[in-house]
């Protein structure tokens, strides 16, 4: 039988769409396709390449931007006054305290996003078909401005300024003319660095200096927000990670300096995942910093291990899944064309190689997935071969092999650990068995750890444990005390503890030498 890992929803659909045009006039040119695109709006797309004709290399960057442009859209493009009440009102929210963190009362919330209608589908309006000429100008101005200005602009190449100083978005907020604002308000910070003779990363730590630790990671805003404009996020300046990054790489390229944006899909060792950003330095290395909280050249998150990291680019990468793949069927982290994988500059990874008969499903792409106490996400594809190879995989993690169709994501191959740059598949051993003791059911990061009150022991030969209570339901039991103790417990399996009564935090682990080791 089929495992069910987890369904994915066709968010991308559009943007699918978008790209299946794009593909679809292959005698066009990029820029022609963009044009084509543009409908009614071709004339301003066609202003702006003739306002730089006489000038190549102004006329290359506003090429890039539109041969680009297709498949960028702005969420609502309601001009930054128009949400400054829900802000306002947002920020007046009082703030309780659970378990050592700030957060905002979940019916206050929900009446705040009813009110102003934010569980409504918001338009999507397209660049190309809403974008204008002066908006296009005023931004390559702008931007070859700091770039010629600033002390280390002659060691940043035009291909590096295209991609970490000249974009005129980063996701699908409201436009506006952040380079502007910005400008505004650091113009002691600009023309002291302009009258330097610093390099990118030196800059890059002063602007942080200027920003300060004023950063709320509690109040953020709902989910279903739309993105936010630089005007918007430094009036809140608060939530989560992603909004940081934002909110550094507004202000860094603004100023000239080359930072990009980068992030893991999923944590392998725990829920959810991490972004940050990355200021390139004259060896062309990205050196890892947070904007409000580190700064680059410190440790960022060194004790955290990954599966895979990946970096936002606006030129779209023509070696990405949803270009590669001949159906659209897969899973809706790949229908993003604006991703690049940069695991091999971000920690020590090595590729990870199947043989096909360790996989019992005959797809055309195979997937590895992380757990995230939850279930399985896949962070990482390979096309089938013999072997399958997935490359610039993270050390030392859990994975699973699981495939995609008809918009499910399925589990294709046993969980197995990748140690020392070597595969141990984990097929549960029961000849072989053994008694275990529990004292936990989550490693204790940040002082998460939970006692095991009306614990259940779980081993599976289906890696999302759906089979668990039909095949082998170790045991339940009520937690007296800190520890549990089960008896005739296979060996070389993936376990998982989870909780009857109460609790979120819960995580697959295997049992060597009287313990528990965590994944």
């Amino acid at each position: 039988m089929e495992t069910v890992i987890k369904k994915y929803t066709m968010k991308y659909s559009v943007l699918l769409l978008s790209v299946c045009l794009l593909t679809a006039c292959s005698g066009a040119s990029r820029l022609e396709r963009a044009l084509i695109l543009a409908g009614d709006n071709r004339a301003e797309l066609e202003h702006v390449l003739a306002h730089y004709r006489d000038d190549p290399q102004k006329l290359a960057a506003a090429r890039f931007l539109i041969e680009n442009m297709p498949g960028k859209y702005a969420d609502d493009n309601k001009p930054f006054e128009a949400y400054q009440p829900m802000l306002k009102e947002w920020l007046g929210l009082k703030q309780m305290e659970q378990r050592g963190y700030l957060y905002i009362e979940k019916e206050k919330s929900d009446s705040l996003i009813r009110a102003y209608r934010l569980n409504k589908p918001q338009k999507k309006l397209y660049d190309v078909n809403h974008i204008t000429a002066s908006y296009l100008i005023n931004n390559i101005e702008r931007a070859f401005e700091v770039w010629t200005a600033q002390p280390w602009g002659k060691e940043i190449s035009f291909d590096v300024f295209c991609e970490d100083i000249l974009p005129y978005r980063l996701g699908s907020e409201p436009l506006e003319n952040w380079r502007d604002i910005v400008l505004e308000q650091y113009k002691l910070l600009y023309d002291s660095l302009c009258c330097s003779n610093t390099d990118a990363v030196t800059a890059c730590i002063r602007a942080c200096n200027v920003m300060g630790n004023t950063w709320d990671l509690a109040n953020a805003m709902p989910s279903i927000f739309p993105d936010m404009s630089y005007s918007m996020i430094h009036t809140v300046r608060s939530g989560h990670c992603e909004m940081q990054v934002k909110y550094g790489i507004y202000t860094m390229r603004a100023l000239g300096i080359p930072v990009a944006w980068d992030y893991t899909p999923q944590w392998p060792f725990r829920s959810l995942g991490h972004n940050w950003c990355t200021v390139r330095n004259e060896e062309g290395e990205y050196l890892p910093f947070i904007p409000t909280e580190s700064k680059p050249g410190e440790p960022h998150k060194p004790d955290h291990t990954m599966a895979k990291a990946y970096r936002h680019i606006f030129e779209r990468n023509r070696e990405s899944l949803i270009y590669i793949a001949e159906s659209g069927d897969i899973p809706m982290s790949f229908r993003n064309p604006w991703l690049k994988d940069v695991s091999s500059l971000t920690f020590p990874s090595a590729d990870i190689a199947i043989a096909p008969e360790w996989l019992h499903e005959k797809q055309d792409y195979y997937y590895l997935a992380v757990f995230n106490n939850r279930d399985w996400v896949p962070v990482h594809w390979a096309k089938a071969g013999n072997p399958v190879v997935f490359t610039d995989m993270g050390k030392n993690i859990a994975y699973l092999p699981v495939c995609f169709r008809q918009n499910r994501l399925y589990s294709c191959g046993m969980p197995f650990l990748f140690r020392e740059e070597k595969i141990q598949w984990l097929k549960a051993d029961t000849v072989h068995k053994q008694t275990v003791k529990l004292t936990r059911k989550h490693p204790d990061l940040m002082n998460w750890g939970k006692r095991m009150t009306n614990g259940r022991f779980e081993a599976a030969n289906r890696p999302d444990f759906s089979d668990a209570s039909v095949l082998y339901t170790i045991g339940q039991q009520t937690a007296s005390g800190a520890v549990l103790y089960y008896e005739n417990v296979p060996t070389n399996a993936l376990f998982l503890l989870r909780n009857l009564t109460k609790g979120e935090e819960e995580r697959i682990f295997t049992y060597e030498n009287g313990k528990q080791v965590w994944w």
